[in-house]
């Protein structure tokens, strides 16, 4: 007995099989575009953040220089006061040393 397949049965056998393959080919596509719109999604995002760091690192830079020249005023106005404070104790030196000459004159000690 010998059996024969038809011309239909043929088709069959080599369409399915290959029917099947080309289904999971695309359906893989479509899951690999999925993918790459999340990479995207998720490459925005982390280029917004970089953005933020950019903003938040100039606003850091603008302290600094504030802060540095707020420094700068501070020690400028420290250094006007130990220069007057100096010029302040050398007249209480002078005028001690007057009132110890004076002293000595009429020997109140």
């Amino acid at each position: 007995m010998k059996t024969s397949m038809s011309n239909v049965q043929f088709y069959l056998t080599i369409g399915i099989p290959t029917l099947a393959v080309l289904i999971g080919v695309l359906t893989n596509f479509v899951q690999v575009d999925s993918i790459n719109a999340r990479f995207s999604d998720v490459d925005s995002r982390f280029s917004s953040m970089d953005s933020r760091f950019s903003s938040m690192d100039s606003r850091f830079s603008a302290l600094e220089t504030r802060f540095s020249n707020l420094e700068t005023r501070l020690d400028g106005r420290f250094n006007n006061l130990e220069v007057k404070f100096d010029t302040l104790i050398g007249k209480v030196v002078d005028l001690d040393n007057r009132v110890i000459r004076i002293e000595a004159k009429l020997d109140i000690r």
